[in-house]
């Protein structure tokens, strides 16, 4: 008898019309591409990692920084700022007169200097820019940009070096100002001439 019944209302169902099922298609389309709308506009409310710090930030003792670089070969990354730092040579003229006024010197007789590189945004479209312990470069895994250790374009589609920021010793602190941040050099600087001193990390 249950069947039988089952079997009545199923029949008694009409089908759905072909106006009925645009109209519900058009309102789940919109509905959908509104919600997704209203989540993209949410992530602006959160910062993205890297968004954290600003202004003129205190990274540490510079020379304990420039020493543990130069021991490990590999920059120090500061993940609430979107920084690598990296070492740099102030008694070489052509480093001195592209970098000398805006990026740390630490001594420059000796050559000591210190850059804060934002490896946060490659130049191309805005991927991280991990550094390869094993070429010595910065190797963006999207598009393949490649940088040497002064932020310096060695290849791919990126159009300039990695940009970086203003920084500068003040009694024996390496200080990056977040504020100021400077537009990479162009796809000609190649003050340090590096190889790449091993494989590469990222397929070409």
């Amino acid at each position: 008898m249950a069947d039988q019944k089952e079997q009545r209302r199923r029949l008694e169902l009409k089908p759905v019309e072909r106006r009925t099922f645009l109209r519900y298609s058009l309102i789940g389309s919109v509905s959908a591409g509104l919600g997704g709308f209203a989540l993209a506009s949410l992530g602006f409310l959160w910062p993205r990692p890297g968004d954290e710090l600003a202004g003129e930030v205190d990274l540490g003792d510079a020379m304990e920084l420039y020493e543990e670089i130069e021991d490990e070969r590999t920059p120090i990354r500061i993940p609430e700022g979107g920084i690598s730092i990296v070492t740099w040579d102030p008694s070489d003229e052509s480093a001195m007169t592209l970098y000398g006024q805006d990026h740390a010197i630490i001594d420059e007789a000796e050559g000591l200097g210190l850059m804060a590189l934002n490896s946060q945004d490659c130049p191309h479209l805005g991927c991280g820019v991990p550094w390869c312990q094993s070429s010595q470069w910065f190797e963006c895994p999207c598009h393949g940009s490649r940088y040497n250790r002064y932020g310096e374009w060695t290849g791919g589609p990126a159009p300039r070096g990695l940009d970086r920021y203003v920084s500068f010793v003040e009694d024996g602190r390496f200080v990056a100002n977040l504020s100021e941040e400077l537009t990479g050099p162009a796809r000609t600087a190649n003050v340090l001439e590096q190889s790449p001193e091993g494989p590469s990390c990222v397929d070409a």
